[in-house]
């Protein structure tokens, strides 16, 4: 035989009788699984690429994506999978929480540790919860809504009832009017268990109320609409507060000496007045602040509870500015501790002074200004006039919004009169959403609850009237001033609401 091929051979031969080599599998995780959130788990599918004849390991743990564990799923701490030898496939079960609330889709991770004969290919699953259940909207109303009550054409007020987003099913609700001081009947048609429904995707609808007119000259009105019965949605707010705004006029009687008020108004009660028509200063309604030290504006004169500096004559009250050598005197009359009020139509009709640097002023403050102290306490400035202006009044709020704030307007009458001349009227109408400044029924000035800090004036507070001599604002005295100068007051006048 040749030699060449005896060698051939045995080399066939010696290879023959090596033993084959097995392939190592590689393990398989999916990229991502996606399972309903009422499904109960999510089954994920391990695999090798081929088949071997020994056991393989590894161990997976879950770990949070948007998804949190304990809260949307079990997790899962390094647990054991055992793959036999011949098996080419197991499943892994993950337990999902069903919570019934609506939210968007959320994730968790799969992810393989140590393996044990086999090599890690793709590590990890995702796993989509998808959401299952119904969304929940949330129905939104706005607590407050203004509408001029109207005096010609009807007056409908509408409220915007909206849903955070489209509902799936129909939501429905029942609302009602409330009468406040706003009456059934009287200022607004009443509904009682009225239904309402949002068809599945909608999100806006609206409520719509006749208001009745009138020309009644009164305060502002409100009433309430309540909502019941929602179903498949919530609402953080179910009533809405309905200002019916007073927009009719008043024509006040007019003497030579200037326009008169009424002792009454329709829906109003005179709750207090003085009309100043007795001997002496009633000590029952008021009390002097005496001293100088300028008062915290840099005023000049000493305030005294003389009668050369406040007295009543002809039914009237006299304040009057006095100088004796280099000094002034004055007087400032307070209700602080006698006659405190919260709300209502204030009238005070009064008569001016006239000079450069002299400073009348008819206004309240908080009765809590003992304790909180100016600005916290809050101040309603209802008339502030500056002697050398004399065309020209103020209408003030000063208030604690972390640090003194204030708001203030002007009034001006037309050329060549002057508020020293005649006798005007000043007023405010103070609720609790707003205020408004009124010179002879004309209005010039309002704030409402929305525009500052308005804790303050919500709370009672009391009267000052006084005439300051120099300060800050008005500035000193000079060679032109003469003086008496005195602010008359023939009355003042609270008419309030009655409470429901």
């Amino acid at each position: 035989m040749n030699r060449t091929i005896l060698t051939y051979l045995i080399f066939v031969l010696l290879l023959g009788c090596k033993k084959t080599e097995e392939t190592t599998p590689t393990l398989n995780f999916p990229d991502q699984v996606e399972v309903l959130e009422g499904a109960g788990s999510a089954e994920i599918l391990i695999s090798l690429s081929n088949s071997s004849s020994k056991e393989i390991t590894l161990t997976v743990s879950t770990g949070d994506g948007t998804a949190v564990a304990g809260s949307d799923y079990l997790p899962i701490d390094k647990q054991t999978i055992v793959f036999s030898p011949g098996e080419t496939s197991k499943k892994l079960n993950v337990n999902i929480i069903d919570d019934n609330q609506y939210e968007t889709d959320e994730y968790f991770f799969v992810i393989a540790g140590g393996s044990r004969n086999a090599k890690l290919g793709n590590d990890r699953t995702k796993v989509i919860i998808k959401n299952d259940d119904l969304f929940v909207p949330v129905l939104q109303m706005p607590e407050r809504v203004f509408f001029n009550e109207g005096t010609a054409s009807p007056v409908i007020a509408t409220i915007q009832l909206l849903l955070s987003g489209p509902a799936q099913v129909p939501v429905t609700l029942k609302w009602s009017t409330v009468q406040g001081t706003a009456r059934a009947g009287e200022d607004y048609e009443a509904r009682l268990n009225q239904t309402l429904t949002f068809a599945p995707g909608e999100t806006q609808k609206s409520i719509e109320i006749n208001l009745v007119n009138d020309a009644i000259f009164e305060m502002d009105d409100q009433f309430t609409v309540v909502v019941s019965e929602l179903t498949n949605a919530t609402a953080p707010n179910t009533v809405t507060k309905v200002v019916i705004l007073n927009d009719d006029n008043y024509v006040p009687e007019m003497t030579p000496d200037g326009p008169i008020t009424p002792l009454s108004y329709p829906q109003m009660y005179l709750t207090w007045s003085d009309e100043f028509d007795g001997a002496t200063i009633n000590a029952e309604n008021w009390g002097y602040n005496i001293g100088g030290g300028g008062w915290g504006n840099n005023e000049l004169q000493i305030y005294t509870n003389s009668s050369t500096n406040s007295y009543l004559q002809d039914g009237k009250l006299h304040i009057t500015a006095t100088k004796l050598y280099t000094s002034y005197y004055s007087a400032r009359l307070i209700t602080q501790g006698k006659k405190e009020f919260k709300y209502g139509r204030i009238d005070i009709r009064a008569k001016m002074p006239i000079g450069k640097g002299i400073w009348p002023a008819l206004w309240m403050l908080g009765a809590n200004f003992n304790t909180v102290g100016w600005p916290r306490c809050g101040e309603i400035d209802i008339m502030e006039y500056l002697g050398h202006e004399p065309r020209r009044v103020y209408g003030s709020i000063h208030y604690f919004d972390g640090g003194h704030k204030y708001r203030t307007l002007g009034y001006a009458l037309p050329p060549n009169e002057g508020f020293n001349e005649k006798f005007h009227v000043f007023s405010i109408v103070w609720q609790e959403n707003a205020i408004r400044w009124y010179v002879d029924y004309q209005l010039y000035h309002e704030i409402k609850d929305t525009d500052i800090k308005y804790e303050a004036f919500r709370l009672p507070q009391f009267f000052i009237f006084n005439v300051a001599v120099g300060g800050i604002w008005p500035g000193n005295p000079d060679a032109s001033t003469v003086f008496p100068q005195t602010m008359i007051v023939d009355y003042v006048r609270v008419f309030q609401v009655p409470e429901n």
